[in-house]
């Protein structure tokens, strides 16, 4: 059987069934057909249909443009959509007449020709103002607002889709699909009108409305959202999300939306330093570009590539492509293109304020024919208003009475505050002073003490040097220590990593005087090194740590020394310090420092602990 007959004898197969009966409206019938590949191209490619009235003519037109939108030939869906305006009536059809005008719309701005675009936009507009159909009016609100940020105009374009959103808001039933494209509409003007956050924060809104759409429905929203995370500098998250949107544009076949895609992924890839993988990209968006015939994504193809071979380095090649952005656009652009446009949109501003006058004469005459009904009105409404003034006064004596105590109730609490800052800040005085006191005192009156000793005692030139160089020694250490409690106490909390740092300060300290001591920090595995201490806890486990070290190589005799932090509970944590020492006996436990260490942890609310035999070690912890 030949191609041709093939042809025909389907077409004679599906006849019958399309229009076997009338008691179904045709448009469902057309729509089913879009659905089925084999239908479609049949019934809309083969043309084989003959259609008895006007209206079935016009509807079957409306939807040839759908199809042929779908399939990239946006001219022929342009001749299409104006020949269904012809045959189809407002009020018959209003539902395929305002679409008709979006289509058009939506077609000619991607063709580049604005102007017919916006004249397209304010027809549907007041299409569907004339009929009350909300949801189409806010839909040509983001038409219109898609066309002037396509030009650039930003600003206006978020006061269109605003108001189509203003319009969804007052609206008892708005479409998910409507309300998504108005959302995205806003998003994509505030994007480029470089303001990143209140682009992201509509467009996370269009995903809110995921439980009512089909995920193909946001393709738009992953790429815009890409787009907006990629001018933020956030490669590798736009990338996922652009990702995202070309699986779906890829399955729908949508070389427009393809286009966009791949020019963004081109633009991480070469900002990522991936020339090669760019230049690949670079190659798919162009192909789409020409295949969508957008002259709004040829110049994005032009500017990006510019952007591109500068980043390259290669100069002549980025000039070339500026030179060819710039003529593209100077021809879009036109002082009278801008200027009839803005005529465009001022003389359906007028058309839509003359309407409001109209109305608010027909309004007025209303008025005045309910004007003697009105005076029998005049006196229940002075009634009532008698009624809600002594409930007013009433309301406002108790509200005045709830102000008074709710005032009282605030200086109360502002005391209170007061006296816990108060208490605060002498904790903090007390905290400072017993520092100051067990440490620094202690350090400084055996330094007053070692002074006034040489002062009396008769040592030889040497030994006098000697004494000398141990007081400035320790002298060093004191300011040291008072360096480690002003860290502290200027602090209202210390991490983990704050006090692990010091605790290698020190171990690096006693490794330059005891270099034959092996001498280790280990960390818990796993442990939160941004654990918040308070400052009192924090140097307190350092001086615990410091006064265990110093004890362990004077007295210990060891080779191995290690200092060991795990976390005890939640946010708490414990610190132990660990000789292989000769140890010593437990009578003696009470020297070497030992008490101050375990001061110093019941300062902290912990329990200091010493497990040590002669000849086996020494482990101190605190926990």
């Amino acid at each position: 059987m030949s191609d041709m007959l093939r042809r025909i004898f389907l077409a004679l197969l599906l006849l019958p069934s399309f229009f076997s009966s009338y008691s179904q409206d045709i448009s469902k019938r057309l729509e089913a057909a879009l659905s089925q590949k084999d239908s479609a191209r049949l019934i809309f490619e083969e043309k084989l249909i003959q259609l008895p009235t006007q209206r079935d003519s016009g509807l079957y037109f409306y939807f040839l443009g759908r199809y042929q939108r779908t399939k990239g030939e946006r001219r022929e869906a342009v001749k299409s959509n104006l020949k269904a305006l012809e045959l189809l009536k407002l009020e018959e059809d209003s539902y395929y007449f305002i679409r008709a005008y979006n289509n058009l719309t939506y077609l000619e701005s991607i063709l580049g020709d604005w102007e017919k675009a916006m004249l397209y936009g304010q027809k549907a507009l007041e299409s569907a103002r004339a009929v009350g159909d909300s949801n189409r009016m806010a839909y040509s609100y983001a038409d219109i607002s898609i066309v002037y940020h396509d030009m650039e105009q930003y600003d206006k374009g978020v006061e269109f889709s605003k108001k189509g959103l203003e319009i969804l808001g007052e609206y008892s039933d708005p479409s998910p699909q409507v309300k998504a494209f108005t959302l995205n509409a806003v998003g994509i003007n505030f994007d480029d009108w470089n303001q990143p956050d209140s682009a992201l924060y509509y467009h996370y809104q269009v995903l809110d409305l995921y439980p009512q759409m089909d995920s193909s429905s946001f393709t738009n929203t992953f790429n815009n959202i890409g787009n907006t995370l990629l001018k933020q500098g956030k490669f590798i998250e736009a990338k996922k999300w652009i990702d995202i949107s070309l699986y779906y544009n890829t399955k729908s076949g949508d070389k427009y939306k393809i286009a966009s895609n791949y020019n963004n992924l081109a633009t991480i890839a070469y900002n990522i330093g991936d020339f090669s993988k760019a230049e690949t990209l670079m190659d798919s968006t162009y192909k789409y570009v020409v295949l969508s015939e957008s002259r709004e994504k040829l110049r994005d193809y032009l500017y990006d590539q510019f952007r591109f071979q500068q980043k390259k380095g290669d100069l002549k090649q980025a000039i070339s492509y500026l030179e060819r952005y710039s003529e593209l656009k100077d021809s879009i652009f036109k002082e009278d293109r801008v200027r009839m446009i803005g005529e465009i949109q001022t003389l359906y501003e007028v058309e839509a304020k003359e309407r409001e006058l109209a109305e608010s004469r027909a309004a007025l005459a209303e008025e005045e024919v309910k004007s003697k009904s009105r005076n029998v009105l005049l006196l229940i409404l002075l009634l009532g208003f008698l009624i809600v003034l002594g409930t007013s006064f009433f309301i406002y004596y108790r509200q005045k009475n709830k102000n008074r105590h709710l005032e009282q109730e605030a200086k109360l609490q502002a005391v209170f505050a007061e006296q816990e800052t108060q208490k605060r800040l002498n904790d903090q005085r007390n905290r400072i002073a017993a520092e100051l006191h067990d440490n620094i005192g202690a350090q400084l009156t055996f330094i007053v003490s070692s002074l006034n000793h040489l002062k009396f005692a008769d040592f030889g030139k040497e030994v006098l040097g000697k004494k000398i160089d141990q007081i400035s020694d320790f002298t060093v250490e004191t300011v040291n220590e008072l360096r480690d409690t002003i860290w502290a106490m200027n602090k209202d909390a210390i991490s983990l990593e704050d006090l692990q740092l010091r605790l290698a300060g020190l171990i690096q300290k006693a490794k330059d005087f005891c270099p034959q001591v092996n001498f280790e920090l280990k960390m818990d595995e796993g442990l939160d090194t941004q654990i918040q201490l308070n400052s009192l806890e924090g140097i307190n486990l350092y001086r615990i740590a410091q006064e265990a070290l110093n004890n362990a190589i004077k007295y210990a005799e060891a080779e191995r020394i290690e200092i060991f932090i795990a976390q005890n509970g939640e946010n708490q944590i414990s610190l132990s310090v660990m000789d292989n020492g000769k140890g010593f006996d437990e009578h003696s436990l009470e020297g070497n420092g030992m008490s101050t260490m375990r001061s110093r942890a019941e300062r902290i609310g912990k329990e200091l602990k010493v497990e040590t035999q002669p000849g086996s070690g020494t482990l101190v912890s605190v926990g």
